[in-house]
């Protein structure tokens, strides 16, 4: 293997706006390629390294998806289950008519909505019924959850794409359908056996030390200014958000696509999944009808799948991954990758949010020059 293409454009990133960053690769379960460059604090006295935290942000919904995969692989939930079946606050829903005034919704809402961004939530945080519900004394995941079913939904069920809070109202489901708090739950189906000791959803103050800084990039200008290490989606402290609550590392979250890549089995013998639903969660469940709504321009040749994009069709993605292929990103600038074909896992750390740059060129090229140096053998 040759990654020395790689390592070159890995190591200017610092140059273009990317205060720090880590590069992690897997190929067939083994570790092949780790690098980190720049540095993890604004004065540049603590080098990037492996020992860094970061709030990965919508990576989150990766071990969300496959918190709910493992209840569906039991049996304990279905896809085509109503999410009333498991949260009654969403048994009648409004939604938007061409007025935008509520009108009852025709169609149930189902766990394959949640996986698959089609349930027709939004991404406002700042609702009214959800700003009651974060005020309470009691506001825990269920309770805000429960308070996303007040808010008209923007579309029918099942009829368009909308990145949303979908996967924070599957973790509820996780959470009810379990018996377990969500954060439990992952952490003792996948984050305790996948040995990810510096992952979880409530940073610890002990940990705050070992948190890379927190940037907010510059439009067009290859600057990132620090600011406020916040996640601004943590609403409570008894609230899990599956779609974007966690803190990780670099090691932990290449355990996880590497469980991934490799038909869900870990190199102690640890089952995640079975290799049939890992090949499962990289198929494309948007219909042709539905599929036009997911296309931003940096992921034409991919669909949605019960994990994050899935990739589909290389012609129009010039991605050198397997068909199957799937993963997503952060809005600090993360991405990460499975590939159960070729049995190849990626994970890319940053901490700047708004870096278009990174999703647009870095994210990509990352992937390819991966591929091209593995397949160089």
């Amino acid at each position: 293997m040759n990654f020395s293409k790689l390592d070159a454009f890995f190591k200017q990133l610092p140059m273009c706006g990317i205060p720090g960053c880590e590069l992690a690769i897997t190929y067939q379960g083994e570790s092949v390629y780790r690098a980190a460059a720049g540095f993890a604090d604004a004065k540049q006295t603590r080098p990037a390294s492996e020992n860094d935290l970061y709030y990965v942000f919508s990576i989150s919904k990766i071990s969300t998806c496959v918190a709910a995969m493992q209840l569906v692989e039991k049996g304990v939930i279905a896809l085509d289950d109503p999410v009333s079946k498991y949260l009654p606050a969403f048994a009648h829903l409004t939604v938007k008519n061409g007025a935008g005034k509520p009108v009852p919704a025709k169609n149930a809402m189902t766990v394959l909505h949640l996986f698959t961004m089609t349930g027709g939530l939004n991404y406002n945080c700042d609702t009214a019924p959800l700003l009651r519900a974060r005020m309470e004394p009691d506001a825990d995941t269920l309770r805000i959850v429960n308070a996303m079913a007040k808010v008209p939904l923007e579309f029918e069920p099942g009829t368009k794409f909308l990145y949303s809070l979908c996967h924070d109202v599957l973790a509820a489901v996780v959470e009810v359908a379990s018996g377990m708090r969500f954060a439990d739950y992952v952490q003792t189906h996948i984050f305790d056996p996948l040995g990810m000791k510096d992952t979880g959803y409530h940073l610890p103050e002990a940990l705050l030390p070992r948190m890379a800084d927190l940037y907010k990039s510059r439009h067009c200008v290859p600057v990132a200014d620090p600011i406020e290490l916040w996640n601004n989606y943590t609403f409570t402290d008894r609230y899990d958000s599956g779609g974007a609550g966690l803190y990780s590392s670099t090691p932990d979250q290449i355990r996880l696509l590497t469980a991934l890549a490799n038909g869900g089995k870990t190199a102690d013998g640890y089952s995640l999944l079975r290799p049939e639903t890992v090949r499962e969660m990289g198929v494309n469940r948007l219909s042709d009808e539905v599929l036009p709504s997911f296309f931003p321009s940096r992921l034409f040749g991919y669909g949605w799948g019960l994990c994050g994009r899935a990739h589909q069709n290389p012609t129009l993605s010039l991605s050198r991954s397997s068909i199957g292929e799937f993963g997503w990103d952060g809005a600090a600038g993360a991405f990460g990758l499975a590939d159960p074909e070729k049995q190849i896992a990626l994970y890319f750390a940053m901490h700047s949010k708004g870096c278009q740059y990174a999703y647009q060129v870095v994210h990509p090229i990352l992937r390819n020059l991966a591929y091209e140096a593995i397949e160089d053998l």
